[in-house]
């Protein structure tokens, strides 16, 4: 299913919907309609070997309640991520149904708890950290044929470093998929709006996840986020040391802090034009103006893109050096945030 325009909106709408009778079949303690999430999955990596625009529409900050949005962001952004990796066929299409049913089992743990606005008690705590559990009891109710997804709705909040839980796992005693969707879920709440804060820009979500997530994911799933959403993810509006404006129109995967820029104007009356940031050494991105925002006609358009082969689906060693050096690119993020406070 080739997705565009005003029909993502169509769809978006349709799986917020279908993970809301989701929610209540959990609290009814009747069976979720799994063979509609699979279609939904099916969708996703369908359209993400066209275009990008279900991940300009994951990252704009759609409305609606965070619990669902968020299992469609995972299945999205988290898709990505494994094209990244080298998922394809039926491994991507497992991976977007695994985005999509990761959290399931919050939505059998009381309203009360989830929405409570104060500190919560240890009880209540143990309930929020006991949701991975019941979600892998939830996927051992539905048809066998879904049954693998129990072990990773278990795991997706573990982390690598053994910080996680419900049981404590690390390292690689944790199913890869489950650790793809636990840093795409962390992205995604750091780029969504909360009622106790507002949401990070993507670019500085993705400085907050490479300062201080360095230890709890593994470097190869960090990377593969870098790759597939960059710095500056796509459709961000950003300002740069000439002054000019422009939408980030495409990602160099292995220059993060550099992509190609559609420039938008200038006071010079300079016509809009493409701006690839990796080939002009002195030119680059002073701030960003606004997140992507869904709708962007002109974007859209140059988002699409022939399908995925099977060697554009493989992690190219062209990437090595990039894995090498996160901790490189976390440092020079933190300088550059250093150097701002210093003169503000």
């Amino acid at each position: 299913m080739f997705l565009t325009g005003g029909v993502v909106k169509t769809w978006y709408e349709r799986a917020i919907q279908t993970l809301d009778e989701s929610a209540v079949a959990v609290k009814a303690q009747r069976a979720i309609p799994m063979r509609r999430l699979e279609a939904l999955a099916l969708d996703i990596v369908a359209s993400l070997q066209e275009t990008d625009e279900l991940v300009v529409e994951a990252l704009s900050g759609p409305p609606g309640s965070p619990l669902l949005t968020n299992l469609v962001n995972v299945a999205i952004l988290g898709s990505r991520v494994g094209i990244g990796l080298g998922y394809y066929g039926e491994e991507l299409q497992r991976l977007a149904l695994a985005g999509l049913v990761h959290d399931i089992g919050l939505f059998a743990v009381p309203t009360q708890v989830l929405t409570k606005a104060g500190r919560l008690t240890p009880e209540e705590r143990t309930l929020i950290e006991q949701h991975p559990e019941r979600g892998a009891e939830i996927m051992l109710t539905c048809d066998s044929a879904f049954h693998w997804l129990a072990p990773l709705t278990c795991q997706a909040h573990e982390r690598w470093n053994g910080q996680g839980y419900p049981r404590r796992l690390q390292g690689r005693q944790i199913h890869e998929m489950a650790q793809i969707c636990g840093l795409v879920d962390v992205f995604d709440a750091l780029v969504s709006e909360r009622p106790y804060r507002t949401r990070l820009f993507p670019h500085e979500a993705m400085k907050e996840l490479l300062v201080t997530e360095r230890a709890t994911f593994p470097r190869e799933i960090l990377k593969a986020l870098v790759e597939q959403l960059s710095v500056y993810p796509l459709g961000t509006t950003v300002r740069l040391t000439t002054e000019e404006v422009g939408v980030v129109v495409k990602i160099n995967t292995r220059y993060p802090l550099r992509p190609v820029v559609k420039v938008i104007g200038s006071e010079q009356g300079r016509e809009p034009r493409e701006l690839d940031l990796s080939l002009t050494p002195l030119i680059a991105v002073v701030e960003t103006i606004k997140p992507p925002a869904a709708g962007q006609v002109e974007l859209r358009k140059m988002l699409r893109r022939p399908p995925l082969s099977s060697t554009t689906t493989q992690v190219s060693d062209q990437f090595t050096s990039l894995l090498e050096s996160l901790d490189a690119i976390a440092s020079t993020l933190q300088e550059v945030i250093d150097v701002k406070k210093r003169h503000s």
